[in-house]
């Protein structure tokens, strides 16, 4: 009896092992099946047989009990049947034929699992990456910007600049400047797109004269009431108004160098 009792919490040990992890910020751990990545949110399935999604944003790690067999929409380029081995620190861990892939997971569109737990070792990995499915050549990189001497990873400290809100509810046309088209950014610290582009409007303003102006709502995470007012769903976000004060662009989405110069250009003609 003892022996059978023995095996069955061996069994039941090994079932909870064998369980992947999702941690939050908020503390919470999340213990069940990782199904894949959707509409902006990863989805998990509970060991009580719930689904919880979640945005990136609010998650502190996922890390499978074995390395996943996936395949990986992103921006630029596609991935079929490599493994998922973690996220953490906003970047996407992955692995083929023992090669390291790590990704931004802000340039991710959708992950799905293709099968069970991958059962290969992880290996050690080699300097030159695998060869991509549907690989795209890398456009040539933009010349130098100005903004760049101070690093595009650290944070400015502009005199453009101007933080409206903490997270707390504002209304947003009472800091609006008339006459100047305003730039409100919606920013997330710990995410690289939001402070790389975040220097680029600051340079922006920099260089306007003072008829750009950049009014920044620093948001820490979704639970700010500034987020429920304005429906606020992903971060960072770029809201533009023209010099009459009227919104004329948000980009949500997708907010690259190229997308916030045709956005300021649309409100430059809004404000003529």
């Amino acid at each position: 009896m003892k022996q059978i009792v023995s095996l069955i919490l061996l069994l039941c040990l090994g079932i909870e092992a064998r369980a992947d992890t999702m941690t939050l910020n908020s503390g919470q751990v999340v213990k069940g099946r990782f199904i894949g990545f959707a509409e902006r949110k990863f989805d998990f399935k509970t060991e009580e047989g719930g689904t919880v999604s979640e945005y990136p944003v609010n998650v502190k790690s996922i890390v499978p009990a074995a390395p996943l067999i996936v395949s990986v929409e992103l921006t630029r380029t596609n991935y079929v049947n490599v493994e998922f081995r973690s996220f953490d620190e906003f970047t996407l861990h992955f692995a083929k034929d023992a090669v390291v892939l790590d990704e931004r997971v802000i340039l991710l569109k959708t992950l799905t699992v293709n099968r069970a737990h991958g059962r290969g070792k992880p290996g050690s990995a080699d300097k030159n990456p695998p060869e991509r499915e549907k690989m795209e050549e890398d456009p040539a990189p933009p010349p130098p910007r100005e903004w760049q001497r101070s690093g595009k990873w650290r944070e400015m400290d502009p005199k453009s600049n101007t933080i409206i809100s903490k997270g707390e509810d504002v209304d947003i046309k009472d800091y609006l400047k008339k006459g100047s088209v305003n730039i409100v950014h919606f920013h997330y610290p710990k995410a690289l797109a939001s402070v790389r582009e975040g220097n680029y409007i600051e340079a922006l303003a920099a260089k306007s004269s003072n008829r750009l102006l950049i009014l920044k709502v620093v948001v820490p995470d979704f639970q700010q009431p500034i987020c429920e007012s304005l429906g606020i769903k992903s971060l960072p976000q770029f809201w533009f108004y023209d010099a009459q004060g009227r919104l004329v662009k948000k980009l949500v989405d997708r907010f690259t160098e190229g997308d916030i110069d045709d956005a300021l250009k649309l409100a430059r003609r809004g404000a003529n």
